[in-house]
């Protein structure tokens, strides 16, 4: 296999120098991210055992609260007494109530930074509360409460309005002396350190979770995996740590994501391997331009004799001052290339003349006269055999023919050209009898001028590929009419129907056929109609200001606007 001078020098330096240094920098990386990797997870771990720790202690200081209530013998003797209160509140003395209340006061006065709620009830669930009304849409807590017998329940956490997570304990109470349930008590408070260690976890992309003894979760900081199996929550792409909590009997788990951990790892290695690349191509690119200077003479002619032939000798072989045999070859293959392009130019001419000669054989062999004249012939044939729907379908075709390929002028009447579109939708509703035409003309623009056959390619495109394929009736309107915009008159035409339409990558596709964003011929034939539409406007009214825009959802039809300059009668004759 031959290779050149300049690429063989190229892929020296690329396998002795660029190669091994990418593979240094890789290896480095992958250390340092196994180093990353084991720092984050000891950094996850202390921090959710810390965490969980923290949680176990406020538990128990708020467990303790609630079992505090039941060794005050006045608050004992006042539930004790109202053990069968029916009336309410309203049974309670004014004393009772002022005792009752001062002990809910010292209750949220030694834990007021992470109370939110102290609710104590009696027997017949009178409330007294101190703080926040909330979570007293589910009282099941109360069944739970009376089936523990005087021990405490721990509620999982929920959210409240404002966003807060809050927990609860509840504990029904019993008079020592009696052993009389008297009452319940429930405290309602917030961990503010779980959610500033749930911040700090989110803001590496991660998501810290609680869950039950069943193995769901109780509480995500993302509230994406709330009552959801922990394997859900957590993919193979994450590290995680969890802490086993023997007061509640939850686990705490921590999970982050292992591509957050490397986001600058990753950044640097990138831009380090840039550097690298950038000074690498530069030598590179230094070492190649210098052999291509000493070998360039003969790479150029080399080159220009490999292309000469595919691109039929059409290439200029510029003149050189050199003294040498290169300038004695390069010479001798520009005065080749010259006398072949001479010949080719000679055998161009004679083969345009003949295909001109052809064309204006087959041209007089098929007249557009001699289309109308049998075309007449076939109306009084069927008129005379009593087929006058196909003597009505011919004598239409022939006027469209007249039209279409007739000795008008490229330049016709708003009016004339209405008239086409009209005949041009009665002849198809003898193919599609479902389909129907509105056509709505401001009698200002009828004189005015426009291109011939702007429409037709527009509302064959809406019936074959809009209305047919849905099958079922469908209704092309037209609206035209005039339009002033900065003391200029423009044609305005608008052309819907209520076809199927187009999807957004079809409609997509379109647009950037129309804007030239997009080859011709990835076009659909869908599009190619609208497409020629848009070429022949753009080439019959040059610089002047025009609009083509197209709309369409989904079975929702499809819409084109059309904006065009308003063309005066010596305009048009100049245009034309």
């Amino acid at each position: 296999m031959f290779i050149s001078f300049p690429n063989r020098l190229t892929l020296i330096i690329t396998v002795t120098i660029l190669i091994p240094t990418i593979f240094i920098n890789l290896a480095t990386f992958f250390f340092i991210k196994q180093e990353m990797q084991s720092d984050a997870a000891s950094w996850l771990q202390g921090m959710t055992v810390t965490t969980g720790e923290t949680m176990d202690s406020y538990t128990k200081l708020m467990d303790g609260i609630t079992i505090n209530p039941a060794y005050d013998y006045t608050l004992m003797n006042i539930l004790e007494t109202h053990r069968d209160n029916k009336i309410g509140l309203l049974g309670y003395t004014f004393d009772e109530i002022a005792q009752i209340n001062g002990l809910l006061s010292m209750i949220w006065a030694t834990n007021r930074k992470s109370l939110l709620t102290v609710e104590l009830f009696d027997n017949n669930q009178n409330r007294f509360r101190l703080g926040e009304d909330i979570l007293n849409s589910n009282m099941d807590w109360m069944n739970k409460a009376r089936l523990a017998q005087g021990g405490s329940v721990l509620e999982p956490p929920v959210k409240i309005k404002d966003g807060q997570t809050v927990f609860s304990i509840s504990r029904q109470l019993y008079k020592p002396h009696t052993f009389h349930a008297v009452g319940m008590i429930r405290v309602v408070f917030i961990l503010d350190f779980l959610a500033a260690t749930s911040h700090e976890v989110q803001q590496r992309d991660g998501n810290l979770l609680l869950v039950g003894e069943n193995g769901s979760v109780l509480y995500d900081t993302r509230q994406k995996c709330n009552n959801k199996k922990l394997t859900d929550c957590i993919g193979k792409d994450q590290f995680n740590s969890s802490y086993k909590s023997d007061v509640s009997g939850w686990t705490l788990v921590g999970a982050m994501p292992v591509n957050q951990l490397f986001l600058k790892v990753n950044r640097i290695q990138k831009i380090i391997l840039l550097v690298n690349t950038f000074f690498f191509v530069g030598a590179l690119l230094v070492i190649v331009w210098l052999s291509f200077q000493m070998s360039r003479p003969l790479m150029q002619l080399s080159r220009k004799m490999q292309i000469a032939s595919k691109n039929q000798f059409q290439i200029e072989v510029a003149e050189t001052n050199r003294k040498d045999e290169i300038a004695i070859i390069t010479t001798s293959f520009r005065n080749m290339i010259k006398h072949i392009q001479d010949l080719i130019a000679e055998v161009t001419v004679t083969e345009q003349r003949r295909k001109r000669s052809e064309i204006s054989a087959l041209q007089a062999q098929i007249n557009p006269h001699f289309l109308y004249n049998t075309l007449s012939t076939i109306v009084m044939q069927a008129e005379i055999d009593g087929n006058y729907r196909i003597s009505s379908m011919a004598s239409q075709l022939g006027k469209l023919l007249r039209y279409a390929i007739g000795q008008e002028k490229e330049w016709v009447d708003v009016r004339r050209e209405c008239e086409h579109i009209r005949l041009y939708v009665q002849v198809m509703r003898y193919r599609y009898p479902r389909v129907t035409l509105e056509l709505l003309v401001d009698e200002r623009v009828e004189d005015w001028s426009m291109i011939k056959l702007l429409m037709q390619p527009i509302v064959e495109n809406a019936i074959l590929h809009g209305i047919v394929p849905d099958g079922q009736e469908g209704m092309i309107r037209i609206r035209i009419s005039a339009k002033e915009d900065l003391m200029k008159e423009t044609l305005h035409i608008v052309i819907e129907d209520s076809g199927i339409g187009m999807n957004e990558d079809q409609l997509i596709t379109l647009k950037k056929a129309i804007s030239g964003l997009q080859s011709n011929e990835t076009t659909t034939i869908k599009g190619m109609g609208v497409l020629n539409v848009y070429e022949r406007i753009r080439l019959a009214y040059g610089d002047g200001p025009i609009r083509f825009d197209v709309e369409s959802q989904v079975e929702r039809g499809t819409r084109y606007i059309i904006e065009l300059p308003r063309v005066h009668i010596d305009e048009r004759h100049d245009r034309g």
